[in-house]
């Protein structure tokens, strides 16, 4: 849906709802979802005025989404087609905690098992886990896929 928030009459290009075929995921009444264009969008999931959604925030990552969002920790994540994956405190105000490049375009959605983020990129799968080592080792800077973390 669109929803002219600026209120100068006309829908500007993040105020619309565009495609997608990513779910959406809500916690604390907050419902976010990414779409083709490259939107993230943070509504109130019972709030509607005037008939329309509440929109708290739109965040452009300038690159198509195709996974779904992915809420842990009072974090929101999320991947695009230029490889980066942003990371959103949850909240009604817009604060992007991080924003990582993982070399390839990211398709799907990151999971979390065992207190693990997996996130796969076109050819690779990470496993990022808090306080991890890396075997064989990547020279810091370096943009090689690392070998296996734990």
């Amino acid at each position: 849906d669109s929803v002219d928030r600026n209120k100068n009459g006309k829908l500007e290009f993040e105020e619309t709802m565009h495609r997608t075929i990513g779910s959406a995921a809500i916690k604390d009444d907050l419902l976010f979802i990414s779409d083709f264009a490259g939107l993230v969008h943070c509504l109130d999931a019972k709030k509607v005025e005037n008939g329309k959604p509440v929109v708290y925030w739109t965040h452009d990552m300038f690159a198509a989404a195709w996974g779904s969002v992915l809420i842990v920790d009072g974090k929101v994540y999320t991947g695009d087609e230029d490889g980066d994956i942003i990371v959103f405190e949850l909240s009604k105000k817009l604060n992007v905690l991080s924003e990582n490049n993982m070399i390839n375009s990211i398709y799907s959605t990151p999971i979390v098992a065992n207190n693990t983020l997996f996130i796969s990129n076109k050819s690779t799968v990470f496993a990022l886990k808090q306080g991890a080592k890396l075997k064989g080792g990547v020279k810091q800077g370096s943009t090689s896929s690392a070998g296996d973390s734990e």
